[in-house]
């Protein structure tokens, strides 16, 4: 199923988003919103999608950069920007760590 992304300035985008706990992961209801978004990434076409971006208020994200999205980019440009294929991987209350210190996302 293909989610909407919602446009800059809707709400959801301005709260802080909810942690999933252990028993939220493992839900049916997660899983499916991981399909739809890994999904709706896909077809967007882009390379990452937060749940805040469909609309729902949690930590977690999608993340994927397939070698097909590479066709069309010079391969200086990829070089440049070490760019490369990165598998699915799925973040889960992720946190940003800078030199040894967390930030609040």
């Amino acid at each position: 199923m293909h989610l909407k992304i919602v446009q800059a300035g809707d709400p959801v985008l301005r709260q802080a988003a909810k942690p999933l706990s252990p028993g939220d992961i493992a839900t049916d209801e997660i899983e499916r919103l991981i399909r739809d978004m890994q999904d709706t990434m896909r077809d967007a076409p882009g390379v990452g999608l937060a749940a805040p971006q469909v609309g729902v208020s949690l930590q977690l994200a999608v993340i994927e950069d397939q070698e097909q999205f590479f066709k069309n980019v010079p391969v200086q440009e990829l070089e440049k920007k070490g760019r490369r294929a990165v598998p699915l991987h799925v973040l889960i209350n992720p946190r940003i760590v800078e030199n040894g210190r967390e930030r609040c996302p």
